[in-house]
């Protein structure tokens, strides 16, 4: 099978399941990308989607192509990427966005050694909360994102990087940890919590941890709703006030005896960092940054 527009329009309707968001995404007419795919159905001799008013389903061989055409897309771009990479003489350049927690305290190490070894690279690296990556990464704004857990969003393909552990802390001279010798779950709806602002990945996570608890949000005490880590930690020193955070970022404050660890048997919270692009394919400096963060076994 010839490697045609055909096969770009197949994959980004089978993204969208949606002619309409189709042709919007490829700014072509809504016809046109019926043609396409009535083009390519007819000379593969199978229905690829399966129509329900609207919206579509991939039919099986629309399931096998979809699986295929990511290769086939990804490699297509390699190579185009590669070609013009030779022709230049520069590796190229890479537009990043990261979460806070990996911004601040993985990232810096992670960038310094990647272009010790590939000095001929220019790298932007951009902090902002996981939603806001992954609307960049559509927009095509971003090449590459770090973001705090995955969503279903199909333009969007997740790969795990490294574990994390959000943990409940609070200022060590806080006179509540009289009451916490032995904390249990319940006690959470009675302590002053400082939480992240909407769309970052940690309150999501959090949420969700205490929801499967069956804790809900409405029944915790909000004392602050803060944009960053820095800034809760910042908080919590002047504060009696409680806080998930990610244990790598807590770790220094911890072992100075600033900020203690509350440890609740009943509750673990923990996550994964995912890189995140959108479908079709990574080349260039953007995968060859992805690969190498990948090699470095990071463990939080």
């Amino acid at each position: 099978m010839d490697f045609d527009f055909r096969l770009i329009v197949f994959y980004t309707a089978a993204q969208h399941l949606n002619f309409t968001k189709t042709a919007s995404a490829l700014f072509i007419s809504q016809p046109a990308v019926s043609k396409n795919i009535q083009e390519l159905e007819k000379k593969l001799g199978v229905p690829l989607f399966e129509r329900k008013g609207n919206n579509l389903d991939l039919t099986e061989p629309g399931q096998i192509l979809y699986k295929y055409a990511q290769q086939i897309i990804n490699l297509y771009n390699q190579a185009g990427q590669e070609i013009q990479e030779l022709q230049t003489g520069r590796k190229g350049n890479l537009v990043l966005g990261a979460s806070t927690t990996i911004s601040q305290y993985v990232l810096p190490t992670l960038l310094a050694d990647f272009l010790s070894q590939y000095p001929n690279n220019r790298i932007q690296s951009f902090q902002s909360n996981s939603r806001s990556i992954e609307e960049q990464l559509i927009d095509k704004t971003l090449d590459l994102g770090i973001t705090e857990g995955s969503t279903d969003n199909r333009a969007l393909k997740y790969i795990p990087f490294m574990k994390d552990e959000l943990v409940l802390i609070t200022n060590s001279e806080n006179p509540l940890l009289k009451q916490l010798k032995n904390p249990i779950l319940s006690d959470i709806t009675r302590l002053p919590l400082v939480l992240r602002e909407q769309g970052s990945g940690t309150r999501t996570i959090v949420e969700n941890a205490l929801k499967e608890q069956r804790i809900s949000l409405s029944e915790i005490q909000i004392e602050m709703i803060l944009p960053s880590t820095e800034s809760i930690k910042g908080y919590l020193a002047r504060r009696h006030s409680f806080a998930f955070l990610s244990i790598h970022t807590v770790q220094r404050e911890v072992l100075n005896n600033q900020l203690t660890i509350v440890d609740i048997p009943q509750l673990s919270i923990e996550r994964y960092f995912y890189f995140t692009h959108l479908y079709g394919g990574l080349a260039g400096t953007p995968n060859q940054f992805l690969q190498f963060c990948l090699k470095q076994n990071f463990k939080i």
